[in-house]
């Protein structure tokens, strides 16, 4: 199981070049990309992305290119000539038409738009991309350990707080067992309190308990949430992306014990209600950051 959360950073330095990535990742509920390179690079932003995609399910992933050119030149400046010398001809036959003073300069040349333009070099997918790789996937590398590391330390914190949730819905079964007898003492002594116990008619009292007893009855949301729990823990111990999946358990297992707290008129039962609630919110946000 990984965290989405890690760091991971590379360099090469050679002869002809050096590069550093920086590779971050923070939690997301798709995969994001966030890659910034040097203006010479962007044409390598497509592959960076597919590389990354290939080693990472889920997350906001940032990539940072840092490059330095030593000689491999990456771009070329170019003249162009025949635009110059079409000018040139041009200007020359202006001013001679209008006897116009002055000297055609270099600088007249220069200011023309177009003058110059820049090819990119072949190199940047042949030279520059093989080595640029061998970085990323170092950097990426770094990352996934500190992910995986992470996300081991979740796993075990969330395997305790899955403990205490078991522990806590047994404490409500045994309660819930005891709800009915409970109820019809409180309700035989409240009607004491009014008339003599012999003026107590004991069906209706039956049928007031039973009919408290089926509203009240927790036994289908208590088999539910200890369902989830078994799901829970299963999905834990999967390899790969599940933080999606304990995320959807998480909000069945918040909805039943809400239930529960509806229905039961236990205050020792609602007491454990809210524990157990507060524990499913503490594990929502660990899960919020799992891969």
């Amino acid at each position: 199981m990984n965290s989405m959360t890690g760091y991971g950073k590379a360099n090469y330095n050679g002869k002809k070049m050096a590069i550093v990535v920086d590779v971050s990742s923070l939690n997301s509920r798709y995969l994001e990309y966030f890659i910034r390179t040097p203006r010479p690079l962007i044409s390598l932003e497509p592959k960076i992305k597919e590389l990354v995609g290939e080693k990472v399910a889920r997350g906001k992933i940032s990539v940072v290119v840092s490059y330095e050119d030593y000689g491999v030149g990456l771009d070329k400046v170019v003249f162009n000539h025949r635009l110059a010398e079409q000018v040139h001809r041009e200007l020359s036959a202006l001013k001679k038409k209008h006897r116009l003073a002055g000297d055609i300069e270099l600088g007249h040349l220069l200011s023309v738009p177009d003058i110059f333009h820049v090819e990119k070099s072949e190199d940047i997918e042949r030279v520059i991309w093989p080595r640029l790789k061998k970085v990323i996937s170092a950097a990426i590398k770094e990352m996934l350990t500190m992910r995986r590391r992470e996300g081991a330390n979740m796993k075990k914190d969330l395997a305790l707080r899955l403990k205490l949730l078991s522990d806590k819905i047994r404490e409500v079964e045994v309660l819930a067992a005891d709800n009915v007898s409970i109820y019809h003492e409180k309700l035989k002594k409240r009607l004491g309190d009014f008339m003599p116990a012999t003026q107590i008619d004991g069906v209706r009292l039956e049928q007031e308990v039973a009919f408290m007893a089926e509203k009240s009855d927790i036994t289908e949301e208590c088999i539910r949430f200890k369902s989830h729990l078994t799901q829970f823990r299963s999905n834990l111990a999967r390899a790969g992306s599940v933080g999606k999946s304990l995320n959807f358990i998480l909000q069945e297992l918040h909805r039943e014990v809400n239930t529960i707290g509806a229905k039961s008129a236990n205050t020792e039962i609602s007491h454990y209600v809210v524990e157990i609630k507060d524990e499913i919110e503490k594990m929502r946000e660990q899960v919020q950051n799992i891969e």
